[in-house]
């Protein structure tokens, strides 16, 4: 009788885009195959995220991000409450999301392209500060950009009102003062990024989905990896080891959707791309922004329409692993709850 009236109140239709019920539409066949099964067994999905650019706009002034209040309180929520983990994989330093109250409890945070890890409190450096670094950001001084300067990256911002010309230029210098430096030269949405050699996004995507699958399942991916890659893909694994940190190294039929927006993220979709080869369920979102990285929305699964959309895929996520009373409620008072 109960399922009948939840039925009949909608409380178990898959998330769909129809009746302002969802701002999404999934466009593959691979990933509506996926949504269904996370949707079914969410206590073993874990939700990993970009944040600017992905859940925010992408500021010139790194240190004044325009982050809705909600976004914190829901990640934390997700991580204790719904999901078997809520991650970030974002350039920004532990500090700075701490200062934006984005380090809550229930989130593990991998900060830096993956050089820092934040959980319950502790952070851990999982790779050296690169040398030329330091040489990096003095010659960065004068320059009439936005200089971000991090303990293992450096990060330098425009807007999109910026001209075409001088925003190719800048991208020009960046590249040569990588090379320079011995640094991997990472662009991005509004923003160009200088980090360790052979850091990325894909490398530390391979070691987080490391945590919960059998190591020779990521192995076939990292066998892929240049010399430099593979090098840091084990100092980021050794790290891990050695601080301790708690694996769960089979998880049974795991789940995984990531969130990006840019350049930087397509490596985590080539992760997940693998791992849907090996049957897997995965989801791809991709946000279309200011300044959008067409590859990415092409192989996503779902393309939502900027940070809002985001935050509101998120959301639905949310109300679909709710108990079917409060997803009632949550829908009558337009998700206030």
């Amino acid at each position: 009788m109960l399922r009948v009236v939840q039925d009949f109140l909608g409380l178990t239709r898959p998330m769909q885009d129809a009746d302002g019920i969802a701002c999404f539409t999934v466009n593959t066949a691979a990933g509506r195959i996926a949504l269904n099964e996370i949707l079914q067994n969410i206590r073993r999905t874990i939700l990993l995220v970009d944040l600017d650019g992905s859940f925010w706009d992408p500021v010139r002034w790194p240190k004044r991000p325009l982050i809705v209040c909600q976004i914190p309180r829901l990640f934390s929520r997700l991580g204790r409450h719904r999901l078997f983990m809520m991650a970030y994989l974002t350039g920004r330093a532990s500090e700075q999301l701490r200062s934006f109250g984005m380090l809550v409890r229930g989130v593990v945070a991998w900060c830096q392209f993956g050089a820092e890890r934040w959980q319950d409190g502790k952070q851990v450096d999982l790779v050296p500060v690169p040398p030329g670094l330091e040489a990096a950001k003095s010659e960065l001084d004068g320059t009439p950009y936005s200089v971000e300067r991090k303990t293992h990256a450096v990060a330098v911002h425009w807007t999109a009102a910026d001209v075409d010309s001088a925003v190719e230029l800048l991208l020009t210098q960046q590249q040569t003062l990588a090379d320079q430096h011995l640094l991997a030269y990472h662009p991005g949405n509004l923003v160009v990024e200088l980090s360790p050699l052979g850091m990325s996004k894909k490398v530390s995507a391979a070691c987080f989905a490391r945590q919960f699958l059998p190591a020779e399942v990521i192995e076939g991916f990292v066998r892929e990896f240049t010399p430099v890659e593979q090098g840091v893909y084990e100092q980021i694994w050794a790290s891990l080891e050695a601080s301790g940190t708690k694996f769960v190294p089979s998880l049974q039929s795991p789940y995984f959707i990531f969130v990006g927006d840019s350049a930087p993220d397509m490596g985590v979709f080539l992760l997940l791309d693998y791992l849907r080869g090996l049957g897997i369920p995965v989801l791809k979102v991709a946000v279309k922004g200011n300044n959008p990285y067409k590859p990415l929305e092409d192989l996503a699964d779902i393309v939502v329409d900027g940070p809002a959309g985001a935050l509101q895929f998120v959301r639905e996520l949310e109300l679909h692993t709710a108990p079917w009373w409060l997803r009632f409620l949550r829908r009558s008072l337009g998700h206030a709850a």
